[in-house]
């Protein structure tokens, strides 16, 4: 049975994981970002339009489809294994084949066409690591997949590093990728101990193909949705601004999968358990809203607040340009902790195809957003987004009081408190930047913001919610006492 005490230990070991590779990757970015400048990032954040989209198909659809499942056979592993390889075979030849002209079609230039081949070859291997990581993902074993991660991560960072270093420009991204994602199916195989079969019958295949096409369409579309700015701002504003775009939203998304990734690889299938249940779910999803607009909204906040720290301190003088772009970015935390969360809802609740009516429409507004804005430059573009984003909380929010009973309104009062309070304590940590920031040295400077902020947020949490600050404070209290049983009882609402 999936209790609330119990997902949030297995959210707590993925995010631990996600944490340690997010501290990692920013280190190594940072040494590789100074090293080869905003233009050549630009150029290495376009290969992830083309190669990122045939990883929808190869691996992020049929390892949703495995794990959503509530009666998997082996012949649904093999056939599952089987069909992602020859995606995968077959996106990486076209993609070798059509470097030159993707390259011209995305703007990348020579120096995008001579990557992609190479860049393309961790197709296969996420294609290899599909049923592991799904069969894990079952098993709540989210402490292995965070060990994987981990490591993967540590030896990608170090392999980029070293290559940079070494004068190899661009090519150092392209090996760390390479790297994370060999070693990360070699572990994932060995910890699920799963080997591959030839017993499959057709009725596997089929009984997968109706959720595959929904969760492909699905997740196509928003990923379409998120590098179509990319290639907009690339052809329309050039590769240098899009290295800025680019470097900004990766530190938005490293926060994100630092804290919402987890929550997604453990709600969805737990919603997965209680699609008969529907006041546990209801349930289950008003909690899960509530604890996540509690962590994200600080941290979101925060990072907003620093940036102007953060970034010259990290990666240079170049990037400073990035700063107002990271900023705006950081605004869409609000959306981004709801969001995962009734995404998880809708697929978990065995609908994909709502998913894909939502990622439709965010597509389309995205569009209209993008092309509004483009002549304005890059912070109207970014600006554009974020309220693009705002808007797609209404489908949602629908979705969910739909599935779950938990109406739009409960939603919205989940993320609210959380969210002035992180307000409150942006405001003050901008202030005291401003105040004090020439005065001090960047690294007390950010010491300071940290803990000053920290302060602040609780204090302003009790003010705008103040049960949200009453079980922080409990739950700080029992971590520093070591208290286990009491932690665990406080998570599952004992």
């Amino acid at each position: 049975m999936v209790t609330a005490g119990r997902l949030a230990g297995s959210v707590a070991w993925s995010a631990a994981g996600r944490l340690f590779q997010f501290v990692v990757s920013l280190v190594a970015l940072a040494v590789i970002a100074r090293q080869i400048g905003p233009e050549a990032y630009g150029v290495f954040a376009l290969s992830w339009v083309i190669v990122g989209l045939a990883d929808i198909m190869v691996s992020a659809a049929p390892s949703d489809t495995l794990v959503q499942r509530q009666e998997l056979r082996a012949g649904h592993c093999n056939a599952t294994f089987a069909g992602a390889m020859v995606l995968a075979l077959a996106a990486w030849s076209l993609i070798g084949t059509g470097a030159d002209v993707i390259a011209g079609w995305l703007g990348g230039g020579s120096a995008l066409a001579a990557i992609l081949p190479l860049r393309a070859a961790t197709l296969p291997m996420n294609a290899a690591a599909t049923v592991p990581t799904a069969l894990l993902m079952r098993e709540q074993r989210f402490k292995a997949i965070a060990a994987a991660g981990a490591v993967a991560g540590v030896l990608a960072s170090l392999a980029g590093i070293v290559a940079v270093l070494a004068g190899a420009g661009i090519w150092s991204l392209v090996a760390m990728e390479l790297v994370r994602q060999f070693v990360s199916c070699v572990l994932l195989f060995r910890l699920a101990r799963w080997r591959p079969g030839l017993r499959s019958r057709r009725a596997d295949a089929t009984d997968l193909l109706g959720f595959n096409l929904s969760t492909w369409a699905a997740w196509g579309l928003t990923y379409v949705d998120g590098q179509l700015p990319r290639v907009l701002i690339a052809t329309s504003l050039g590769t240098e601004a899009l290295g800025l775009y680019a470097l900004a939203y990766r530190l938005f998304d490293q926060a994100s999968a630092m804290l919402m990734v987890p929550v997604y690889q453990v709600l969805m299938p737990g919603m997965a358990r209680m699609q008969a249940d529907r006041d546990a779910a209801r349930r289950l999803a008003d909690s899960t809203l509530r604890a996540a607009a509690v962590v994200s909204s600080p941290l979101y906040f925060g990072l907003a607040a620093v940036a102007g720290l953060l970034i010259p301190l990290m990666f240079g003088e170049r990037w400073l340009a990035a700063v107002p772009v990271a900023q705006l970015l950081m605004l869409l935390g609000v959306r981004a902790s709801m969001s995962i969360v009734q995404i998880s809802v809708v697929r978990g609740m065995g609908r994909p195809h709502w998913h894909l009516a939502g990622a439709a429409i965010g597509l389309v507004l995205t569009a209209a957003a993008v092309m509004a804005a483009i002549d304005y430059g890059l912070l109207a573009v970014t600006a554009a987004l974020v309220a693009r984003s705002f808007l797609m909380w209404v489908p949602y929010a629908w979705f969910v009081q739909r599935l779950t009973g938990l109406t739009a309104a409960r939603q919205a009062a989940a993320a609210a408190g959380p969210t002035l309070a992180a307000l409150a304590m942006a405001a003050c940590v901008l202030a005291l930047v401003a105040w004090a920031g020439h005065a001090v040295p960047i690294l007390a400077m950010l010491a300071i913001a940290v803990v000053f902020g920290a302060v602040v947020y609780l204090a302003a949490l009790a003010v705008f919610a103040p049960a949200a600050a009453a079980f922080v404070r409990a739950a700080l209290g029992a971590l520093v006492r070591g208290d286990v049983h009491g932690l665990r009882a406080l998570l599952s609402g004992s």
